[in-house]
C-alpha cells in the first residue's frame, strides 16, 4: 500500500510535474490498450445519444442555435450532441434536463466567435467483444 501514500508530500514542483506526466503517459496508454479492442455499437447507449440530440433539436426550434452531434469521436467509444449559438434558450426545462441525463458529461463554455457552446458526451457508444 505504500504506493498510495497520503501522509507524503510533493518535496518540489519539478516533483508533482514529474507524477502528472507519469499519470498522463499511464492514461495514454490505457486508453491506446482500450481502443485497439475489438469493438460494438452498444445500441442501448446510441438510442440515448439520438434521443439527446433529438431533443434538443426540439427544444431550440425556432433559435439560431445550431444543434450538431459527432459519433465515434475523439475515441471510437465516444460521441457527442452539442449546441452552439449567441443565446441558447430552452423551451422547457424539464424536458432538457431528461435529455441531459443521458450524457456523461454535460458542459458549457463560450467560444471566441462570440457564441456559446454546449455539448453533452457519451461514453461507452461501443463496447469491447474480447
Amino acid at each position: 500500500m505504500d504506493e498510495f501514500d497520503f501522509t507524503a508530500d510533493f518535496a518540489s514542483e519539478e516533483e508533482m510535474n514529474d507524477e502528472l506526466d507519469a499519470i498522463l503517459l499511464a492514461l495514454g496508454d490505457e486508453i491506446e490498450a482500450d481502443e485497439s479492442r475489438t469493438s460494438v455499437l452498444n445500441p442501448v447507449r446510441m438510442r440515448e445519444l439520438l434521443y439527446t440530440y433529438k431533443a434538443v433539436k426540439l427544444l431550440v426550434r425556432g433559435s439560431s442555435a445550431k444543434v450538431t452531434y459527432k459519433l465515434h469521436q475523439p475515441f471510437q467509444s465516444m460521441g457527442s450532441v452539442s449546441i452552439t449559438g449567441k443565446e441558447i434558450l430552452m423551451r422547457n426545462p424539464v424536458n432538457f434536463i431528461r435529455a441531459a441525463k443521458f450524457a456523461s458529461n454535460v458542459e458549457a463554455y463560450p467560444k471566441t466567435d462570440g457564441t456559446v457552446c454546449m455539448t453533452f458526451t457519451f461514453h461507452n457508444l461501443t463496447v469491447p467483444i474480447e
